[in-house]
């Protein structure tokens, strides 16, 4: 009984540091690209209403 409870006193701190560390992927900071607007009678009514309305 006191193996096993050292076992899983070990073992918790270190599966967590694994899960941790496989998990854990740093990223890149994510750029939108800028799309064409539509201008003047090109643009839908709807857009232009729901977007400046």
């Amino acid at each position: 009984m006191r193996i096993r409870m050292m076992l899983l006193a070990i073992g918790c701190p270190i599966t967590c540091g694994l899960l941790v560390a496989v998990s854990y992927q740093p990223h890149a900071p994510v750029t939108a690209h800028k799309t064409d607007r539509l201008v003047g009678e090109k643009a839908p009514a709807g857009f232009l209403s729901e977007r400046f309305g």
